[in-house]
């Protein structure tokens, strides 16, 4: 018997071989959902001056589709905190220096987000 004809006897007793990969169902990929996260961008004004020196700090939101803002941590840089819940808030610097101010939000799904801010405090003007 001939090569060929063994393996066509072999063919027809065992049946067609196939791999295990050609006989395994296709998966359907599911998409990605990302999180909608905050964004945010903390302004001052002014963001520079002579002490005692009060500063507005204004929030406003990058992200429209993201969860509302549902809590605020301030940090001013000299020591105070506050949890304020405005989007814009002041505060005065008495000392002269520089300071990074920072704002933490957290919105309704539990996301937060961060943005800083530098504030330069000169000596006062006599």
């Amino acid at each position: 018997m001939t090569r060929l004809a063994l393996a066509v006897l072999l063919l027809m007793l065992i049946g067609p071989i196939t791999s295990a990969f050609a006989q395994a169902p296709t998966a359907t990929p599911t998409p990605m959902v990302m999180p909608t996260i905050p964004q945010i961008q903390l302004q001052t004004l002014p963001g520079y001056g002579p002490a005692p020196l009060t500063v507005g700090f204004f929030v406003t939101s990058i992200n429209p589709k993201a969860a509302p803002i549902a809590s605020y941590i301030w940090n001013f840089g000299d020591g105070q905190v506050s949890m304020l819940p405005p989007t814009a808030l002041f505060h005065t610097y008495r000392n002269p220096g520089s300071y990074i101010v920072n704002v933490t939000v957290t919105d309704a799904a539990g996301h937060q987000a961060s943005s800083f801010a530098g504030v330069i405090v000169a000596q006062p003007m006599h």
